[in-house]
């Protein structure tokens, strides 16, 4: 649940769906049928075949709201579905997880190595199996950002301090006295989730404007930004309308879905554009339909998981 920092972007793959796109190793949706005449008919098994489809194209939906980064997918994997340090996941159970959002087993290899010689994820030898998780030092990360990832959105009324460098300061150099998270909305001008002391290089002060003009609006919450945002929160609709799948790989699989994308937008900013931003803001839609969604897609369990692997 980490940032996404690893040197890894050739593990990139083109996973689509909604778009008529391929997506590797992902059964494509057969055009449905006309509902009433299965009922009709009493065709159980078409029923259910259809049923089938409207899943994978749920699946398929959420999985093509962005490139698909094979790495990236391990690490929301181990993220969301570890819950301790002490906890590991056997390979058999990754490549099942992975495997439903169309990753297939060679490329999960080659990520698990480069993520490995990274230092981002330890693997135990466990008889003929491995076991992998995150390092210390990936967990720690993880632990920082996951109030982000699933906790509550900051309030309009939480703090919001506005820093300004001085004209003889380097941009670079601005950036680097601001604290992380901070949005830069102008060349020297930053907003930070809360408070920050002066400094020679900069002068702070209380952000309470009476409106925020459209320019840093635009600045704070870019058009291609709220377009993804956009695009994920109708994926997520649409998973939302169906009743969630009995079978407990296919709602992992879904959850995790949901997870990487709402993971791979809302670390691309911070907590700022939560305050100031108006509540129906299109990252905050969003994130009212993903806190829906892992709500009704549940957490799996490590042992569960490892029980299901003989119906797999």
């Amino acid at each position: 649940m980490y940032k996404d920092t690893a040197r890894s972007s050739s593990l990139a793959i083109p996973i689509c769906g909604s778009m008529g796109r391929s997506a590797a190793g992902i059964n494509r949706a057969l055009p449905l049928r006309d509902v009433h005449s299965l009922f009709a008919c009493g065709n159980t098994d078409r029923l259910s075949h259809m049923q089938h489809v409207d899943l994978q194209e749920d699946i398929d939906s959420i999985i093509g709201c962005g490139p698909i980064k094979v790495w990236s997918v391990v690490v929301t994997v181990l993220g969301d579905v570890l819950q301790a340090h002490t906890e590991w996941v056997i390979g058999p159970v990754l490549d099942q997880l992975v495997g439903r959002m169309g990753i297939n087993n060679q490329a999960l290899r080659v990520a698990l190595h480069r993520l490995r010689r990274d230092g981002w994820v330890e693997t135990q030898k466990r008889g003929r199996l491995s076991a992998h998780r995150l390092t210390a030092e990936a967990w720690a990360e993880a632990e920082l950002v996951r109030p982000q990832i699933y906790g509550d959105p900051a309030q309009p009324t939480d703090l919001v301090t506005l820093a300004i460098g001085a004209p003889s300061i380097a941009i670079h150099d601005f950036e680097a006295e601001v604290p992380a998270g901070a949005a830069i909305f102008a060349p020297r001008c930053a907003l930070v989730a809360g408070s920050m002391r002066s400094t020679e290089a900069c002068l702070v002060s209380q952000f309470a404007p009476d409106r925020l003009p459209p320019w840093v609006v635009e600045a704070l919450a870019p058009k291609i930004l709220c377009a993804e945002y956009d695009e994920l929160s109708a994926a997520v609709g649409r998973v939302l309308s169906h009743t969630s799948p009995d079978d407990i790989w296919a709602r992992s699989a879904l959850r995790l879905a949901v997870v990487h994308h709402w993971r791979r937008l809302r670390l691309r900013h911070g907590t700022v554009q939560d305050i100031v931003l108006p509540s129906d803001w299109e990252g905050a839609r969003a994130q009212r339909l993903v806190k829906q969604a892992l709500a009704r897609l549940e957490r799996p369990q490590i042992s569960v998981l490892e029980s299901a692997l003989d119906s797999a």
